[in-house]
């Protein structure tokens, strides 16, 4: 470990200040997250005025008759929260950790699992989307996930990943550098993984320019995004189940999974539609969880650029990378 490794903000805040607030409990965890998420916005007045303008930005979009008053506090908490992905679910036995989801619609993916019939599981960056995978593993889903691999989180999803197990999860890590040939292997893995009854998840929020894209609209702005869940879901005939997760307080998580719908072919555009229709109704309904689509410059008005030029990994800059 280097000495500018021990300087870095992420090294407080992911190996220092996090687990020690965990130790805590989840309330007083949660209060402190969002306290200071607060306090940053108050204390860096530019940063209040970014987080202003981006839910003007949106709710503009959206139609939406937000109170910023109460929307833009909310959102400076969450944007720690989300910072925090699924750390303070860390070393907890499975009971309390899934005593702290109210979740809905769980049973469709369930029968749809134990009927041996796969299932995709379309995800987006809202609210705790990371927590949301950390249950799905908890709560016993054999899931495989078709994203890049998620940086900074728990100890517990870490260990899933890296181990070894039939349709291993290191098959399906996409990266930045991933040749043609490779990327194709990763989608042979996932329709394997899904023919055999797995659950394969997939982000269905990413703006990106290349193959495997559909031409979309999400918070008043035109681009295109990655829509390899459309191929997969027509190639396979398994069901689609939209996954959202957003937060509560008390260190809590509303966790849905919607009535599953499939696909045929030529069905690919009007699902993306329908996708991003929905995303907007719950980024309408919980501004406070949308950091990443009220604030990264890949769902803002000026993102073209970063999407055609950035081959980064997650980012502000761009959501993912095919």
């Amino acid at each position: 470990m280097t000495f500018r490794h021990l300087l870095s903000w992420k090294t407080c805040f992911y190996e220092m200040l996090l687990p020690t607030l965990r130790r805590l409990g989840p309330a007083r965890c949660d209060a402190l997250i969002g306290g200071l998420g607060r306090l940053s916005a108050a204390a860096w007045p530019p940063r209040g005025k970014e987080l202003a303008k981006a839910i003007d930005r949106a709710g503009t979009a959206l139609h939406a008759d937000w109170n910023p008053k109460t929307v833009r506090p909310a959102l400076a908490a969450n944007a720690l929260r989300f910072a925090a992905r699924d750390y303070p679910l860390d070393s907890a036995p499975d009971e309390e950790i899934l005593a702290r989801f109210d979740v809905k619609g769980f049973e469709g993916l369930q029968t749809a699992l134990e009927g041996g019939r796969g299932a995709i599981v379309v995800g987006c960056h809202l609210g705790g989307h990371i927590a949301a995978l950390h249950w799905l593993y908890r709560r016993g889903v054999p899931l495989r996930l078709l994203v890049q691999r998620p940086r900074h989180v728990s100890r517990e999803l870490d260990r899933r990943f890296d181990r070894d197990e039939p349709h291993p999860q290191s098959d399906f890590f996409l990266r930045r550098d991933l040749s043609p040939a490779l990327a194709a292997e990763r989608l042979l893995h996932a329709r394997a993984a899904l023919r055999d009854g797995l659950a394969v998840y997939l982000s269905g929020d990413i703006p990106w320019n290349g193959p495997n894209t559909r031409s979309g609209q999400l918070l008043g702005h035109s681009r295109t995004f990655l829509s390899v869940w459309a191929d997969l879901a027509v190639l396979t005939r398994v069901p689609v189940f939209l996954l959202f997760c957003t937060h509560r307080p008390g260190g809590r998580y509303a966790l849905t999974i919607e009535t599953p719908w499939t696909l045929a072919a030529g069905e690919e555009s009007a699902a993306l539609t329908r996708y991003l229709a929905r995303l907007e109704s719950e980024i309408r309904a919980h501004p406070a969880d949308a950091v990443a689509h009220l604030l990264w410059p890949c769902y803002g008005p000026t993102s073209e650029n970063a999407i055609a030029n950035s081959t980064a990994r997650p980012s502000r800059r761009v959501a993912a990378v095919p």
